[in-house]
């Protein structure tokens, strides 16, 4: 509300008193107008403009209710009067009373159809109640009245933007820019619609460019580090949510960015003050309790973390992340009862679909009918939980089961032995009655910690591989170790280091180094040929194939060091001495605290002291190498 003239406003003749009161408003002096429009309803109590602009006058000090009860009473004299109706309207939507706000914009534009303000306060009103395509239609309707409005186009925008419409709100907020360069909250706006088209490399620009228009915008600063840590900028996206958080220290969405971000950056010990206090002040923002328990997670603290996910779970049941990661923390705990059954949500979170046109086996005796067990994740998950499938086997009649092209080979002989058909992902699947994925077989088979199946060598080379790699590895070293440092890399990914952090590996005297994974950066090429111990260092690259490959050199080795990936599972499916090199928040498989393994009776588990630190990890293994 502004005080400006208008036909139906200001009479022709003024009183001197209502004169000087109106030049005061219009000049900014709020005390002299009201000193005046007071006076002239003390001689006047029915004076429409006097009723009128203290009513604005109020609205303009925030004191919205007797604003309303001000011009109210003026419409009540002049309802005729459409910019009164309007000005009564933006009191109650300052009320809250969007929907008796939106009838008096109606009433206006009744009364005065060619009356812009009120259809773009009408949309505005639209707006704040979600009600999106009436709102995009309000704003046409006053573009059509003055198609030159900055803000009518940039609102536009933002309605188009709400119903999906990006690219028509990126046009809208383009217009609004050729009319009023440099307007930050169109520069915004069109950042936000060009993340939802997934050109964030192009919304970055347009977030910084409103910063630079206004550096002490909020959403801004909050809108450019959500796209940095959406896009692996985590760095980029803390000094950001630093920005956003020294001009609105208590928002909890920046609060929560900031924890993420920390803990994507490996700082998790960093994140917690800031989950923590995103929580507390607000104890309704579930993804903040999920967040917190994950960053607990990463520090081995399970207690806490499944204190976080159960508060996250109770203002969202159905939160499938927060069961997941409750599931892995119980897991990790040994508390198979618990965490078996909370680990099937992994099927609401992971791309791969389940069947879901046979029914589910949960391990019931079944005769007469087949079983189909289909492989649901990585190479090393299958690999671990293969062991599962002669058990499954006992009880069913026919078992089919279904994984990898890539582990076909390898996994043949075993197959025969267990009387099992195996056959290829992607394949044409044989008749199955039912299915159970691969990773629910223990819950299936109500395994418990102390039931793991941990008869090794469950797995063997096929014999052609064998006769392939016989005679292959060269090297005069007393000793043959394989290694990997890196396996498939993921988001937040902890199970791989640097090559350089190998090196005191490297600097034992008396051992060939077999390098196990098939796949290498040209960095990685690069460092390794240039090395100087590169004549004990040796790669086989495109020569292995399948895993089939890789397990007839293992089967030549004296011993495997490796990350957490599947050659790791693949030593131990063979019972290779395997020396396992964790992060200080291991998977779930690994548990907390042990050496030594259920799942491989022949590995050795070397974890790190805190996170991040691989080089205590491979010095305690150079260690007993060395003493070995």
């Amino acid at each position: 509300m502004r005080p400006q003239s208008h036909p139906n406003t200001i009479p022709v003749i003024m009183q001197p008193v209502f004169d000087r009161a109106f030049a005061a408003h219009r000049d900014g002096r709020l005390e002299d107008a009201e000193r005046g429009y007071r006076a002239t309803l003390d001689s006047n109590p029915t004076h429409v403009d006097a009723l009128h602009l203290l009513g604005v006058l109020r609205h303009q000090q925030g004191q919205h209710a007797e604003a309303a009860e001000l011009v109210r009473r003026a419409v009540n004299l002049r309802p005729e009067d459409a910019a009164l109706q309007l000005n009564l309207g933006n009191a109650l939507k300052a009320l809250g009373q969007i929907d008796d706000a939106i009838e008096q914009f109606r009433n206006a534009l009744t009364l005065a159809p060619s009356f812009p303000m009120a259809h773009y306060n009408l949309g505005n009103a639209y707006a704040s109640v979600g009600r999106h395509e009436d709102a995009a239609d309000a704003f046409e309707k006053s573009l059509r009245l003055q198609p030159d409005d900055a803000s009518s186009h940039n609102n536009l925008g933002n309605a188009l933007h709400a119903l999906g419409r990006h690219t028509q709100a990126i046009a809208s907020f383009q217009r609004a820019l050729e009319l009023r360069p440099g307007h930050a909250g169109a520069l915004n706006n069109m950042g936000m619609s060009l993340n939802a088209l997934g050109r964030a490399d192009e919304a970055i620009p347009r977030f910084q460019a409103a910063l630079a228009a206004e550096p002490r915008f909020v959403a801004a600063h909050f809108n450019l580090a959500n796209t940095f840590d959406a896009t692996g900028r985590p760095a980029e996206a803390v000094a950001s949510y630093e920005a956003a958080l020294s001009l609105q220290p208590n928002l909890p969405p920046a609060i929560y960015g900031m924890g993420n971000a920390l803990v994507a950056m490996g700082r998790p010990a960093q994140a917690l003050p800031y989950l923590e206090r995103a929580v507390g002040l607000d104890p309704q923002f579930a993804l903040a309790w999920l967040s917190l328990g994950t960053a607990n997670q990463a520090l081995s603290a399970h207690g806490p973390a499944v204190r976080a996910f159960d508060q996250a779970l109770r203002l969202r049941p159905e939160l499938a992340s927060a069961h997941m990661n409750r599931a892995l923390a119980w897991l990790a705990l040994r508390d198979f009862a618990r965490g078996l059954p909370e680990y099937e949500w992994r099927l609401q979170t992971v791309a791969q679909p389940v069947i879901q046109t046979l029914p589910r086996w949960h391990g019931e005796p079944i005769e007469q009918r087949t079983l189909l067990i289909h492989a649901e994740q990585g190479f090393g998950d299958t690999l671990q939980f293969a062991r599962f499938v002669p058990l499954a086997a006992q009880r069913t009649a026919r078992v089919v089961l279904e994984v990898q092209p890539q582990l076909l080979p390898l996994l043949a002989p075993a197959a025969q032995a267990w009387r099992v058909t195996l056959i290829a992902q992607g394949a044409p699947r044989p008749a199955a009655d039912l299915q159970c994925p691969l990773l629910s077989l223990p819950l299936a088979l109500g395994t418990r910690f102390d039931t793991i199946p941990d008869r090794t060598p469950y797995l063997s080379v096929p014999p052609a591989y064998g006769r392939k790699w016989r005679g292959s590895l060269g090297g005069q070293a007393k000793r043959k170790i394989g290694i990997a440092w890196s396996g498939r890399i993921q988001q937040n990914e902890t199970r791989s280091m640097p090559l350089a952090a190998l090196e005191p590996l490297f600097a034992l005297d008396g051992i060939d180094w077999i390098v196990l994974q098939p796949e290498l950066t040209a960095d990685e090429h690069a460092a390794l040929d240039a090395h100087p111990r590169a004549t004990s260092i040796h790669r086989f690259d495109a020569r292995i194939g399948d895993f089939a490959d890789t397990a007839a050199i293992i089967e030549r080795l004296d011993a495997v060091v490796s990350i957490d990936t599947s050659i790791a599972h693949l030593a131990g499916a063979l019972r290779k001495p395997l020396w396992l090199m964790l992060p200080f928040a291991a998977d779930w498989r690994w548990f907390d605290g042990d050496t030594r393994s259920p799942w491989y009776p022949g590995a050795t588990l070397v974890r790190q002291p805190q996170p991040g630190a691989w080089s205590e990890v491979v010095e305690a293994v150079a260690d007993a190498l060395r003493d070995g």
